[in-house]
């Protein structure tokens, strides 16, 4: 009568967490903290944050894991109730640590996956993962010994903690135009191992997401892929 599985293979349940669980929050945290949100909970009572999650979950990441999808539907369930539980103010500060490896692990197999499965860029990933550049490149104050120090529009500062390579490709970048950052960052082989302009569209849409929400907010970023 206990909740638990009894399975040789722990893999995809592995990948049932990382990808869904994990994923959603690296997914959507860094655009929601540019849009003027601090902790999860209010991003569940935001109607494009919430939905732009969902429609990466159920659209883009359940149809690239090899579980039943009505035991990832009813996990994907859970993640949304866990993350607007109203005893706990996780920070999405706190989620940001170490993006740039976490994007890669979490989120990019799914992203991966799904090109290959559907011959097209995933749209919400795709934005994920401009706004990931955004985070990391919003109004660049300074590189100190806590991390690299950004603005975002709401105001206040913020420092983004990661490997201290990361920062430094990030600071030395901090001048280029959106269409020079993001070919360096996509070109970058030490973030993902390998070219992603290679991908088929991805350049001009990532260029084109990044400017949409340094235009307009990440907000309305998430809202147009809705």
């Amino acid at each position: 009568g206990l909740p638990v599985i009894y399975t040789d293979n722990q893999k995809p349940y592995k990948q049932r967490k990382v990808r869904i669980l994990n994923g959603a929050h690296t997914g959507f945290v860094l655009g929601a903290y540019l849009a003027g949100f601090d902790i999860v909970r209010d991003c569940m009572h935001n109607d494009n944050i919430r939905g732009f999650m969902n429609k990466m979950l159920y659209d883009e990441v359940i149809p690239t894991l090899p579980l039943d999808k009505d035991d990832l539907m009813a996990f994907a369930e859970a993640v949304q109730d866990r993350f607007n539980n109203p005893f706990v103010n996780h920070e999405l500060m706190s989620i940001s640590l170490n993006s740039t490896s976490k994007w890669k692990a979490r989120n990019m197999p799914s992203f991966l996956e799904y090109i290959k499965t559907e011959g097209k860029l995933p749209a919400c990933l795709t934005m994920s993962l401009a706004a990931y550049i955004a985070f990391y490149s919003n109004e660049i104050q300074e590189l100190n010994d806590k991390g690299l120090v950004c603005r975002r529009p709401k105001g206040n500062e913020y420092v983004i903690s990661d490997d201290r390579w990361a920062l430094e490709f990030y600071w030395a970048h901090k001048d280029d135009s959106v269409e020079e950052l993001v070919k360096a960052v996509l070109t970058n082989e030490q973030m993902w191992d390998q070219d992603l302009t290679k991908i088929e569209g991805l350049y001009d849409t990532v260029v084109a997401n990044l400017k949409l929400i340094r235009a307009e907010g990440a907000e309305a970023a998430y809202a147009s892929v809705l």
